[in-house]
């Protein structure tokens, strides 16, 4: 391990800092108890992600080719997983609390969960714990990529508490959050980097048109 492997951790708490920071001065939030409670839910929810990596080592991929193999474990272990577990902690942990009203809470919620999440998982991948991906690349692009799928996540699921439609909007936003972390994955692992920047793009993109989408819901509550 260098200090290449090392600096992606200070991703993670960056924008941790940079978030605590402006919800001060946006929202003027007096209870921090919350978002710490997200952050700590977020650390323990890459434990599923660890448990499919150990299944994921049993099997035997000789019997498939290489692009179904890498597909299998971008959609089907890393993304799915991974977004299936901050689902979890987002809908069990917070969606029923009084102050989660819509998409601008469960934003602000996804977000410190996958920050929690990223960095737990961050430390797994760079100590090697679990890490099938042999590429510097994925390891500095994933704190900031698990904030994108974060919005795509915390959005939908907060659009199905404000409009009453819990099941297909959940569906939808694990689905999308899924889609593009495989499909960032799956870049990486195949080394097709012009799609990989027309995904970076096309992600970060429709994150900022939900975040302005997402303004428009009132009200905004202190969490």
């Amino acid at each position: 391990m260098n200090f290449h492997h090392i600096l992606p951790l200070f991703v993670a708490p960056l924008f941790l800092l940079f978030f605590l920071f402006y919800l001060k001065f946006k929202f003027k939030i007096r209870n921090y108890k919350n978002i710490l409670l997200a952050i700590i839910l977020g650390l323990f929810s890459s434990l599923l992600l660890v448990f499919s990596f150990k299944l994921y080592a049993i099997f035997d991929f000789d019997q498939i080719g290489k692009t179904q193999q890498n597909i299998f474990l971008a959609f089907g272990i890393i993304a799915l997983i991974s977004e299936l577990g901050k689902f979890l902690v987002l809908f069990y942990g917070f969606y029923k609390k009084k102050d989660f009203l819509g998409p601008v809470e469960s934003i602000i919620y996804s977000l410190f969960i996958s920050i929690g999440f990223t960095i737990s998982s961050s430390i797994l991948y760079v100590t090697g714990f679990i890490n099938p991906i042999d590429n510097i690349l994925f390891l500095y692009l994933y704190g900031v990529s698990n904030l994108v799928f974060a919005i795509l996540l915390g959005f939908f699921v907060g659009l199905g508490k404000s409009r009453q439609n819990i099941l297909i909007d959940s569906i939808t936003g694990l689905f999308t959050a899924t889609f593009f972390h495989g499909l960032l994955i799956f870049c990486i692992l195949t080394s097709d980097f012009p799609l990989l920047l027309i995904v970076v793009f096309v992600s970060i993109v429709i994150s900022v048109v939900l975040i302005v989408k997402s303004l428009n819901y009132k009200p905004i509550i202190n969490i």
